[in-house]
């Protein structure tokens, strides 16, 4: 290869590329058969894209606590990634939630290290088997949005080794070909330009690690020389995009002066190359076939090629149901037996429930036609925002799984928001009230503010006076159920309340999130999943607090 062909390979074409199909890609060599390689978007399900899967997200494979369903959630991802001709699959993501407002920390396994290990290992093995790239991420202590950009996480040897070092590690023992560096600084140095974590003698390298290094897009900075020899392999997209990038248009006069050997880029070369190999991406891989650029699968470059499958929707729907969290459910049945019919509590019985309202914003249908990072929250919310949101086009929505399971065999009435005048009407009376509640959170992005929320979350309340929704309702109906739909912790100081008699923490569920729950409501689906996290009364419970200023 030439120097020119080399430099095409590590590093991206670049965010205002007009031609870029996928979220992040390269250069090719058509003369040697090495195709553009395309990254793309998210840890939950192909973004930017039609015709793909809601998956859940990771913080509800979390829930799970199964090993089976991390690995099919895996391998159905890997598969829906190779059917769109993507090599690359950006997860997973596996940042440690230090603190319960982390604006990505639903997209990770939660809090605990362990956990973390293996959701990540799994998920790796899954997309993997598949023959498609996993990209761990983010390297390394990446725990808020707000100055995200620029902060320095300050980590002594002990705290990395048992907290945040341990997911990483067994993606490496899970054989993951890459790792994706992170926006912060790590103890005061760049982690796209930090030796001691990606150098050859560091963290990484260490530990085994033999595949690639590539920069989260824009977290490089300083000179091409600075990040190159420090273990930096790949800089995407490539270009400069205000919060940095772009130091890697230096390298090949870098090279040419001698600041970096001509050993180490090809040493670059045949990092980024070796997975390609590996999975046997170099035989019968599909074409890319969606552009990134046009995610409403419009222009003569989207294909329209549908990756979706049964199998994946039932999985979908497995794992949102085998990670509801049963927080309460005060039962009470015709014969005062775990046997009899349920009266008040879970499960619904449909011989028994003849009236049901169904309350809340959370019930209803999202919005549709949100922007490509997901940014609204108008709806129920089954997937956070930012790049690790996923597609809402299959979403089914809880009251339209609810009304197409129950029929003609109870009245529904409905207040599709959190209105607290019309809520408390349309539950009073009725046999049971189903009350749905959210909070949400996500990324930073380009300093995005989400009804008042820069990425991370103000706080640990419901949105929209979710609580006091609640409330009113409980106040009016003796067999009020509560499903919240969460991001992380919220706190519950109305769930001692004696009408309400179960909570359903639901989590961030995906596309299926309407069946799933239907399931679970009425005894199809015992919600078996366990809290990833502590849920606390008071903010001072938790030792970590994000770094709101400066």
């Amino acid at each position: 290869m030439t120097i020119e062909e080399k430099i095409g390979i590590v590093r991206g074409t670049g965010q205002l590329n007009p031609t870029r199909r996928c979220v992040g890609d390269t250069t090719a060599v058509s003369r040697l058969g090495v195709p553009s390689i395309c990254f793309n978007d998210g840890p939950a399900g192909v973004r930017l894209s039609k015709g793909v899967t809601g998956f859940p997200a990771g913080i509800n494979a979390a829930s799970t606590f199964s090993r089976r369903l991390m690995i099919a959630r895996g391998k159905a991802l890997g598969e829906e990634f190779r059917g769109k001709g993507i090599q690359v699959f950006l997860g997973p993501a596996m940042d440690i939630m230090r603190n319960p407002k982390a604006g990505r920390g639903w997209e990770s396994f939660g809090p605990d290290p362990y956990l973390n290990g293996e959701g990540a290992f799994q998920t790796i093995t899954g997309v993997q088997s598949v023959g498609v790239q996993a990209c761990a991420k983010h390297f390394i202590a990446n725990n808020q949005e707000h100055w995200r950009y620029g902060l320095s996480a300050n980590v002594d040897d002990r705290t990395l080794a048992e907290i945040y070092w341990y997911p990483f590690l067994r993606s490496i023992e899970a054989g993951v070909v890459s790792v994706m560096c992170a926006y912060n600084r790590f103890n005061d140095t760049s982690s796209c330009h930090n030796a001691a974590l990606i150098g050859d003698n560091g963290l990484l390298r260490r530990n085994g690690f033999k595949g690639y290094v590539v920069s989260d897009w824009g977290a490089t900075h300083d000179s091409a020389s600075d990040n190159a020899n420090a273990g930096l392999d790949m800089e995407q997209p490539g270009d400069f995009i205000l919060i940095g990038g772009g130091v890697f248009a230096g390298l090949e006069i870098a090279v040419n002066l001698g600041f970096v050997s001509e050993n180490r880029l090809n040493q670059m070369v045949t990092r980024v190359l070796a997975p390609w190999y590996r999975l046997g991406q170099d035989s019968g891989y599909p074409p890319v076939n969606f552009d990134a650029q046009r995610p409403d699968g419009s222009g003569s470059r989207n294909l329209n090629v549908s990756v979706r499958s049964d199998a994946h929707t039932s999985l979908v729907r497995e794992i949102a149901s085998a990670s509801a969290v049963l927080l309460k459910n005060n039962r009470t049945t015709t014969t005062g037996t775990q046997s009899g019919t349920t009266t008040r509590g879970l499960p619904l019985a449909a011989s028994k429930v003849k009236t049901i309202a169904v309350i809340g914003q959370d019930a209803k249908m999202p919005n549709l036609h949100c922007n490509d990072l997901n940014e609204c929250n108008d709806g129920t919310m089954s997937i956070g925002w930012g790049s690790g949101s996923n597609s809402l086009e299959f979403i089914i929505p809880p009251i339209d799984a609810i009304t197409s399971f129950v029929g003609m065999s109870a009245n529904i009435t409905s207040s599709l928001s959190n209105d607290l005048t019309t809520g408390p009407a349309a539950a009073e009376g009725k046999d049971v009230a189903l009350v749905f509640v959210n909070a949400m959170s996500g990324e930073l992005g380009a300093y995005d503010v989400v009804n008042g929320n820069e990425g991370d979350r103000n706080n640990l309340d419901l949105w929209f006076k979710g609580g006091s929704l609640v409330e009113t309702i409980a106040a009016v109906n003796e067999n009020t159920v509560v499903v919240v739909h969460s991001v992380g912790p919220v706190y519950m100081p109305w769930s001692t309340h004696p009408n309400i008699t179960a909570i359903i923490y639901a989590g961030a569920p995906g596309e299926q999130t309407g069946p799933s729950i239907v399931d679970v409501l009425y005894g199809n689906y015992n919600p078996s999943g366990r809290l990833p996290f502590s849920i606390a009364d008071v903010r001072s419970n938790y030792v970590h607090s994000c770094a709101f200023q400066s």
